[in-house]
């Protein structure tokens, strides 16, 4: 049987970002899957296209599929980095499903804040990781219009439950806001704050959204509000832990 991982990311032009999270992530899979063949797809039709621009070609999900199918592969494991299952996984699963003729086996691992495990575990990790007294620790996501950006909500509140009041999850285009957990913050006592992303790869978004030098940067907006601003520009991916979730995911799917 001839097995094959689709590893499925958002994407980037970056090159430096590409091998520090991407890269690293999919490499993991060949250490600890050596049974399988690693592809590479991106959702990102802005990335895709500029990149192929470049003569840098990546496939979509579709045609990574099928370029699958026609390589005669019986089962095939498609994980995701993405970080909830929003609108960009919704076009993995439709590519996933109206090919699901072609092979034997076709699934698709979750996304890396799925179950309240999920979110268990991140927090664990960044209070570990970050966390430290006196200073709130700001994980600044995405965010989206799709019923899963609960997800960050949920692990906000699991942040909570667990005892990490340090930590607080913001969204950049959904809710919960930088404007929502700024009082929270104030009324919490804080004064300091690390900001980092909640999000794959720390390119475009973290460097213009969260730490650009604009009045509407999400560090900007901290500092105005009266707290005092340390950045850490560092993407999921680029933390073997997190890396190790996908695997988990990864192997569950498999397990299925």
């Amino acid at each position: 049987m001839k097995k094959a991982i689709l590893s499925v990311s958002y994407g980037t032009t970056d090159r430096a970002q590409c091998a520090g999270t991407i890269d690293r992530v999919e490499n993991l899979y060949r250490r600890t899957f050596p049974d399988c063949a690693i592809y590479r797809a991106f959702t990102s039709k802005f990335v895709i296209q500029t990149l192929r621009k470049t003569e840098t070609h990546v496939d979509t999900v579709t045609e990574a599929l099928d370029r699958l199918c026609a390589a005669g592969f019986d089962e095939v494991y498609v994980q995701p980095t993405h970080v909830i299952a929003g609108g960009e996984f919704d076009s993995i699963r439709d590519g996933v499903r109206v090919r699901s003729d072609c092979f034997k086996r076709l699934c698709i691992g979750k996304p890396l804040l799925d179950a309240v495990e999920d979110s268990e575990y991140i927090c664990h990790f960044f209070a570990k990781e970050l966390a430290k007294a006196n200073r709130a620790l700001v994980l600044m996501g995405h965010g989206s219009a799709h019923p899963e950006n609960e997800k960050y909500t949920e692990l906000q509140t699991t942040a909570r439950r667990l005892g990490y009041d340090s930590i607080f999850v913001m969204t950049l285009e959904a809710s919960p806001s930088v404007y929502d957990i700024l009082p929270a913050m104030r009324n919490a006592g804080y004064g300091s704050v690390l900001l980092t992303p909640l999000l794959f790869g720390a390119a475009g978004h973290a460097r213009r959204d969260m730490v650009g030098d604009g009045p509407n940067s999400v560090a900007s907006i901290l500092r105005a509000g009266g707290m005092e601003v340390e950045c850490l520009v560092k993407g999921l991916g680029e933390y073997d832990a997190i890396a190790a979730r996908y695997v988990e995911h990864l192997r569950r799917a498999m397990a299925e």
